[in-house]
């Protein structure tokens, strides 16, 4: 009998869209490290899955009577071997489901230090020691038995791992399947660097898609990746599924038509950070075995100057106060606290000498999290800091941040500094400040082509991370005014200042007349201050059919679908404002507007959440946002309960 097992959302509570930046809850200890985050036990066999959200990372350690095996570790692995001894169990094997771009691997540490077999696909050109396997093979693990299915689209050599706890007759329970599903999604086609065309893979994915939907539904989906991962495209902050619940949701499994799946497949594809080309090749010939070392070399100024005149990039890891308070001119502010490894490997070009700025500890820290996407080697740190550099008789920039009140301030009186958001223009489109100024961050090399360098500029994000890492950037391209909008578009949400964007602004019901009664919207902001401060004075009505409510939705929300909204409202007593909720709030607005024809007295109290639930999902794809907490029915106009963020740790964003 299948172990009964709880799948959370982690969802909003706090003001301005809950600190559109998760690290500011989760800070650098948790999200740089694994965490468990999903477990479960059926008859012999034993799972645990390990979330590190610096990378959203999802990894895996099985036990079954005795024997272990590890699925796509990361680098590091002590975490892996201290709770296979606390099972009692010999590390046996290491699966890889394909090889991986975003990290570098830990298959050839715990091959050295266990003696663990590597096994991973025959087509995958892995040139360490390894077991290859195709369509059909077995694994013994214990009585347990794992069957490989091969599943490429996301990459020729991507395969699924199939547990059946209790040996070759026993039902597949488990499905470890790497990038090839993730929940909510699927992997995508186009990180084979010019080995295979993306529309190839795609047509690939259609089939292994297919191959999915054919598995018992109650399968566990248990994919290599998160909300956040740039290896797909719109993830589910869940880190686990089924195979049932990815027929109902995902997607690419309602697409029977391949061409309209290889369409949706090679649309909208963030751009892949360059460092990715890089870890495919070393995971392909096998990582070095590293040890977490000591701190790097520590640097006098002259050296640290030596270096920079080399070609160096100085990387500063410490928070954004701290880098605006001073800095070394054109050194990049990437702090610990965040997706330090991703967008190091982002922004910085693979394999140029690197200084790092910060505390002892701190240096260490990074060093080490470098390793993860196979940066081995700093050439040392600038001891004493800043104030070192200065007494050396060098200058630092100064960046003073600029508050919300001040730019309102300033916007008011017509003196306003340029402003350049530096997130997506996806990101962009969702929620801003006005008219500004979009350019990615990813492509900062247009800020020299495009920004002039003498004009006073502001950089804006969601929280301040990405937007201090501008600075330093735009400072290499030869600007030499620029600063970051202190806490970003979260801050200045937090002041109540006004945003544009489709998030926020209600579109009118196609077909409805000019003057007919329409819903406003509600942010997610103001809908959580409501529920967490006023629980009595707000209502959450679910719009969705009643299988999609039951796989995840707001907490204290009520399902309502096929219900007389009007009769519901009338029970209500006349201080309690609706809230209207679907996936993307299309089909809220038009019954917000049905429910409002027919009651005009509500138009005070009924509301649609903006974006909808998948516009929260995006926020969590982009900078690992807490989402919608799964929580169990509320009875029909029952007052919502406080949401409170459980103890699971999820995804870190930027």
């Amino acid at each position: 009998m299948r172990a009964t097992t709880t799948i959370v959302l982690i969802w909003l509570v706090s003001s301005a869209w809950a600190a559109q930046d998760a690290e500011r809850a989760t800070h650098g200890d948790e999200a740089s490290s694994p965490q468990v985050s999903f477990e479960e036990t059926i008859g012999p066999a034993w799972v645990r899955q390990y979330q590190l959200g610096c990378l959203s990372h999802l990894t895996y350690l099985v036990v079954s009577d005795g024997e272990a095996l590890i699925v796509d570790p990361q680098r590091d692995v002590d975490h892996y071997f201290a709770d296979a001894k606390a099972k009692g169990a010999t590390i046996r094997y290491v699966l890889l489901t394909h090889t991986n771009a975003d990290f570098v691997a830990g298959h050839t540490e715990v091959a050295a230090r266990s003696g663990a077999k590597i096994v991973v696909a025959k087509n995958s050109d892995s040139r360490f020691p390894h077991e290859p396997v195709g369509a059909g093979d077995r694994i013994r693990l214990g009585p347990s038995v794992i069957e490989v299915v091969e599943t490429p689209g996301h990459t020729l050599d991507s395969v699924t791992y199939l547990v059946r706890p209790r040996g070759e007759t026993d039902t597949p329970v488990w499905a470890f399947t790497g990038d090839a599903l993730f929940v909510g999604s699927i992997g995508r086609p186009d990180l084979a660097e010019g080995e295979t065309a993306p529309s190839t893979l795609a047509k690939l994915a259609y089939e292994t898609v297919q191959r999915f939907a054919a598995l018992p539904d109650a399968v566990r989906v248990l994919p290599g990746h998160g909300a956040g991962s740039l290896c797909g495209a719109h993830l589910s902050p869940e880190t686990h599924s089924t195979i049932g619940a990815e027929k109902r949701s995902n997607p690419y499994f309602a697409l029977k038509s391949r061409a309209a799946f290889v369409a949706k497949d090679l649309s909208g594809l963030a751009p892949a950070p360059a460092y990715f080309a890089h870890n495919v090749r070393i995971n392909r010939a096998g990582p070095p075995v590293v040890e977490k070392g000591e701190s790097p070399t520590a640097l006098a100024p002259a050296a640290v100057l030596e270096w920079i005149q080399k070609g160096a990039w100085v990387i500063d890891v410490r928070d954004h106060d701290d880098y605006a308070a001073g800095h070394l001119t054109g050194s990049i502010n990437i702090a610990l606290r965040g997706r330090l490894d991703t967008w190091l490997g982002t922004v910085v070009p693979f394999g140029v000498p690197l200084v790092l700025v910060g505390s002892a500890a701190d240096v260490s820290e990074a060093a080490f999290r470098f390793r993860r996407i196979g940066i081995d080697r700093v050439e040392g740190w600038l001891e004493g800091g800043t104030r070192a550099w200065v007494d050396a008789g060098h200058a630092v920039a100064l960046t003073p941040l600029l508050s919300a009140q001040a730019l309102q301030a300033r916007i008011a009186a017509g003196t306003e500094p340029l402003l350049v958001d530096v997130r997506t223009a996806e990101e962009f489109e969702d929620a801003r400040i006005g008219d500004i100024t979009q350019l990615d961050l990813v492509h900062a090399e247009r800020f020299g082509r495009i920004l002039d360098p003498d004009l006073e500029t502001v950089f804006v994000c969601n929280s301040a991370y990405r937007s201090s890492m501008a600075i330093g950037l735009a400072e290499r391209h030869g600007l030499k005014n620029v600063s970051s909008l202190r806490g970003g578009l979260d801050a200045w949400m937090t002041e109540g200042l006004a945003v544009k964007g489709r998030s926020v602004e209600a579109p009118r019901p196609e077909g409805s007349a000019k003057n007919a009664p329409v819903p406003e919207p509600i942010a997610a902001s103001t809908l959580a201050t409501l529920m967490k401060d006023r629980p009595g004075e707000v209502v959450v009505w679910d719009l969705r059919p009643a299988p999609a409510y039951q796989e995840f939705h707001l907490p204290g929300s009520v399902s309502m679908a096929d219900k007389s909204l009007a009769e519901a409202a009338a029970a209500l007593p006349a201080s309690v404002r609706i809230v209207l909720v679907d996936r993307d709030a299309t089909v809220a607005w038009a019954v917000g507007g049905a429910l409002l024809a027919e009651r005009p007295d509500l138009a005070l109290r009924v509301r649609v959440l903006a974006g909808g639930l998948s516009g929260l999902m995006q926020m969590q794809d982009h900078e690992g946002r807490p989402s919608p907490t799964a929580t169990p029915p509320s009875p029909a106009g029952a007052a919502p309960a406080v949401p409170v963020i459980p103890t699971k740790k999820r995804s870190a964003g930027c």
